[in-house]
């Protein structure tokens, strides 16, 4: 029985741990390109790496594998230590920024 999840993008793979070790590793170098400056730190860049992780969560289903779980999981530290470094908000957060902004500056009228 073939496992419904083992593509990505154009490339189908044999087995879901090497679509696993493929995909973390192209995350992974992603986040070093973006580390030493090779790439902007922007939301584009970033999502390369997301998309993969995200990928993976999904053809996992419940939990990640303890063989790969530590990468995973400090793969996705890396990537909140870049968001943060960059100057990425969320949406909805820009929004009450903006919302709290306009009020203190009237309330100070």
């Amino acid at each position: 029985m073939k496992h419904p999840r083992l593509k990505y993008e154009q490339r189908t793979f044999a087995q879901i741990d090497e679509m696993a070790e493929t995909l973390l590793h192209e995350a992974n170098e992603q986040l070093i390109r973006i580390d030493m400056g090779l790439l902007p730190n922007d939301v584009q860049s970033r999502n390369y790496a997301k998309f993969r992780l995200m990928h993976l969560q999904r053809s996992f289903g419940e939990s990640i594998p303890l063989s790969f779980r530590s990468t995973y999981n400090s793969l996705w530290s890396q990537l909140y230590r870049l968001e943060h470094q960059g100057d990425y908000k969320h949406p909805y957060i820009q929004q009450l920024l903006i919302q709290l902004k306009s009020h203190d500056s009237s309330s100070t009228k």
